[in-house]
């Protein structure tokens, strides 16, 4: 049984309390923390101060979108298949919700630096999803290499 609302899918994850959606938020959190600095860094070498700090609000808008995507898909999932796909959509229309109001009120604001922000929310937002679609398709096509605890 998967964390998918109860969908049977043939595969057992043991992930304890925690869904699946919610482990992957976090783990794409805790990597975007990681590769933070390298992405500041590089912003600041560009752009100097105002890179730095528009490179800094793209990350935090980031991070803050997928936690509240995998809650809203981790409450959807314990309801119903079409309430975790009306979750996925929400999530999706969250964020750019999220985008809009947050970048539109600072756009002319003087420590900001469209192509920074832009740039870090495309990459850093391909980036994490990539690496993360690559280590659950690694995960699940070496689950049964996996030592049972």
């Amino acid at each position: 049984m998967s964390s998918v609302a109860g969908v049977e899918t043939g595969l057992e994850l043991d992930l304890g309390n925690e869904l699946i959606e919610t482990r992957m938020a976090s783990h794409m959190a805790k990597w975007g923390a990681v590769v933070s600095p390298i992405l500041l860094l590089v912003s600041y070498l560009i752009w100097s101060t105002k890179g730095l700090e528009s490179s800094a609000y793209a990350i935090v808008l980031i991070l803050i979108n997928f936690l509240v995507t995998a809650k809203l898909m981790a409450v959807g999932a314990r309801i119903s298949l079409s309430a975790l796909m009306g979750a996925a959509v929400g999530g999706f229309i969250f964020d750019l919700v999220l985008l809009t109001a947050a970048v539109i009120p600072f756009a002319t604001a003087s420590w900001m630096n469209l192509w920074a922000l832009g740039l870090t929310l495309i990459v850093t937002h391909l980036g994490l999803v990539v690496f993360e679609a690559s280590t659950i398709s690694t995960r699940m096509a070496f689950l049964g290499l996996r030592q049972r605890k």
